[in-house]
């Protein structure tokens, strides 16, 4: 969409589906006003809009992302299996692994800070389990964190509530170094499934539940069934709101919005499947 002379907003749907176009890469940056332009940034992404739309696909970028990583994971993986761990445990171990280098790379820890504790380990394998177990601890509860020598945010969900370091040798500290050396920006939190189902030994996939469903196929079933409803509901309450406020009743207006913020808040979903295909 063009505001001519002013701006250029970006949509995109790449599930092909006829589903709702979403702003993109996303709500804060779809807007590129004409002082822009001069940017290469920009100029590579409108240039890929008209000749290569499909490359500006994310879940195209994420699996460019994941196919590097996951071969470096998935060395991990088997030697500890190896080594007589178990897949859950492993299993376990590289979720909270993950999530961390995901958090780095989007700046919810501090920038850097998880590659220079490994890089540190493999020079010192004996310091990864006190520091990593460390840092999962002050992940879960907020706070100072000595290993990382920075205040963290509380990082809840119970992922790292009881967080299990295996102990590495200097090569399997270097695998995961090598995998977090990769823009963990362009990945997907949903995609770890897709990590975990390659690094798995694949007799443990169907018990783990570790299989992974493409992004597309579930945007297919949850934006017409879940996501649509619940914004054409928002629009009928924007709509009401309005109204009532430039009638005088602002107070009506904010409840009529806060009336729909608590059925969001309540609404429940089902999934008779819940993986098993």
């Amino acid at each position: 969409m063009v505001d001519v002379g002013n701006t250029i907003d970006l949509y995109a749907e790449f599930s092909r589906s006829g589903a709702t176009y979403t702003p993109f890469p996303d709500p804060s940056s779809h807007r590129i006003r004409l002082a822009d332009l001069h940017r290469p940034d920009i100029i590579e992404r409108l240039r890929n809009a008209w000749l290569d739309p499909l490359s500006l696909d994310p879940s195209r970028v994420a699996a460019r992302v994941t196919r590097a990583i996951a071969s470096d994971l998935a060395e991990l993986a088997k030697s500890l299996e190896a080594s007589g761990q178990d897949a859950e445990t492993v299993a376990g171990f590289l979720t909270r692994c993950l999530f961390t280098l995901f958090a780095e790379d989007v700046e919810l820890l501090p920038a850097d800070s998880f590659k220079g504790l490994l890089a540190e380990c493999e020079k010192q394998p004996a310091q990864f389990v006190p520091l990593l177990t460390e840092l999962w601890k002050a992940m879960d509860v907020g706070g100072f964190s000595v290993a990382l020598r920075a205040d963290l945010l509380r990082f809840n969900g119970k992922l790292f509530k009881s967080p299990q370091v295996l102990p590495l040798s200097r090569d399997q500290i270097g695998f995961l170094s090598k995998a977090a050396r990769h823009d963990w920006k362009h990945v997907e939190p949903a995609i770890f499934g897709t990590l975990l189902e390659r690094a798995l030994d694949p007799r443990e996939r169907h018990s783990l539940g570790a299989h992974y469903t493409p992004r597309a196929y579930v945007e297919r079933l949850v934006l017409p069934t879940v996501i649509e409803p619940l914004r054409e509901d928002w629009t009928t309450i924007q709509a009401a709101a309005l109204t009532l406020n430039a009638e005088g009743d602002s107070k009506g207006a904010i409840a009529t919005v806060r009336g729909f913020h608590h059925q969001l808040c309540s609404v429940r979903v089902l999934d008779p499947a819940c993986g098993s295909g």
